[in-house]
């Protein structure tokens, strides 16, 4: 149970078989006095009082920069609408743990903003599920900092992941966080669909950019927004591979002890992270960033050795192209090829989940997904007309959807130009990562500083600080 895979019935039955290998026959059901009085529940809230989980992220504290939040839902959190009806309402709000906050389903569905991207349909409110009909919780929303610590969550009760998820979670978050809302950089799929309803500066991940449209991912897009570093934005990709196995046994739990096993879960989470390491692992990619920006003026200067450009020099023309490109893209309207890449992001996600998947029914789905969207585009390739191989445009990434990204005549070969683009986008963003990364073990440092002291009289008085240990607090 401890990594979601096994249930607690499952478990006991192991402990009294392997009891009963050894000559030792049990006379009471273990499972049973588990399941009593609620004793496993009332042991994870003596658990939580005596590890302390943390409440804040230490890497956070910095006031220098603002923080950057990450929001996304988790589908495969469901639960059934049958289980424990009849005993249990939900939670108040006063008896919601951290980092669980209220979500107001009972207003005005929010409409994506004016000239939001239509190439994805996340938010929509037409969207109705058929499987869901037996579910009251279809999924599972967070808001996490960069560094990984989960700041508000809420169970997703609607048919598909509506916008008042991530505006409502955002603001709690932004609460929690004492700063002011302007300050935050917060990181959605479909950010485009929110720009009117949050104060905060919006941004697309990396990966999720592909499937927007050229004049989106060329103005929205994580590596082009300005003060996010090198965060590439899929921080809750990275949350979920660690919860997703727990959705087995949550999927047939009363709400209230549901909602406080994920808090637990979520505790015990945060106490495995570990920041010191984090902040190394972020110097060693800002050194791979620098290879790579070396590697790039290199390449340029073999493609074109007659302009023998510079470093400064690649800086200021990978500037203007990308200005010019993104105004550019405002104005051009959208063709199959477009379409082509969205079904082709489409179908790599499909695919990735389908890997990921536990369970037949699942796969089943995910399949028949990959089918459909296969299908579609096969159609869109033929009454295109053109000459490329669908292998060629399943690749998301690949050199035929580079016209897409640019608009503008120059005389200069279109790789010398993408290398230019990238040189400067990959220099800024190391730039603000260099900053941001000192601050953050600023803010560390400080923290260590502050913890020692503590650590100190609680050695000294251990009877004052049983079951408490300093370095479980913030640090996992």
């Amino acid at each position: 149970m401890i990594h979601g895979i096994t249930s607690l019935s499952k478990a006991c039955t192991i402990l009294q078989n392997r009891r009963i290998v050894f000559g030792q026959r049990p006379n009471r059901d273990l499972y049973y006095d588990l399941r009593r009085n609620n004793t496993l529940g009332l042991y994870r809230e003596f658990l939580a009082e005596v590890a302390q989980f943390p409440s804040v992220c230490t890497l956070c504290r910095s006031k220098d920069l603002g923080p950057i939040l990450h929001g996304d839902a988790l589908m495969g959190w469901r639960r059934r609408a049958a289980v424990g009806a009849e005993i249990f309402q939900d939670p108040l709000d006063a008896d919601l743990p951290f980092p669980f906050a209220r979500v107001d389903l009972s207003g005005q569905a929010i409409a994506p903003a004016r000239g939001a991207c239509p190439n994805w349909t996340a938010g929509e409110t037409s969207y109705i599920c058929r499987a869901s009909s037996k579910l009251d919780v279809k999924g599972f929303f967070i808001v996490a900092c960069r560094h990984g610590f989960i700041w508000s969550c809420s169970d997703v009760r609607t048919p598909g992941e509506r916008l008042i998820y991530p505006t409502t979670l955002l603001r709690a978050a932004v609460q929690r966080l004492g700063v002011q809302e302007e300050s935050v950089t917060f990181v959605y799929d479909v950010a485009c669909k929110i720009g009117s309803k949050v104060k905060s500066k919006l941004a697309v991940p990396v990966f999720h950019a592909y499937g927007h449209e050229s004049k989106c991912r060329l103005n929205n897009s994580i590596r082009v927004t300005s003060g996010t570093g090198i965060t590439d934005g899929e921080i809750c990709e990275r949350i979920f591979s660690f919860l997703r196995p727990y959705g087995r046994i949550l999927k047939e739990m009363r709400i209230d002890r549901r909602t406080r096993l994920i808090a637990h879960i979520i505790g015990m989470y945060h106490l495995r992270l570990d920041f010191e390491s984090w902040l190394v692992s972020r110097d060693k990619l800002l050194s791979k960033k620098k290879y790579l920006i070396d590697q790039k003026v290199r390449e340029v200067r073999q493609l074109v050795p007659q302009a023998d450009f510079t470093y400064q020099q690649l800086l200021q023309l990978g500037e203007q192209w990308l200005r010019e490109d993104a105004h550019a893209a405002t104005q051009r309207t959208s063709d199959w090829l477009q379409k082509m890449r969205r079904l082709a992001v489409e179908k790599r996600q499909a695919l990735n989940a389908l890997n990921r998947c536990i369970g037949s029914h699942q796969s089943r789905l995910l399949t028949r997904k990959v089918d459909v969207l296969r299908t579609e585009m096969k159609k869109v390739l033929e009454s295109s007309g053109s000459q490329y191989t669908l292998k060629e445009l399943e690749n998301a990434s690949s050199a035929i959807y580079s016209r897409l990204d640019n608009h503008t005549i120059r005389p200069f070969p279109l790789a010398v130009q993408l290398a230019a683009i990238e040189i400067f986008t990959t220099s800024i963003r190391s730039t603000e990562e260099v900053q941001r990364v000192n601050a953050e073990r600023d803010s560390l440092a400080r923290f260590n500083s502050f913890r020692l002291p503590i650590t100190e009289v609680c050695s000294n008085k251990s009877s004052d600080c049983s079951g408490s240990s300093s370095s479980e607090d913030e640090l996992d």
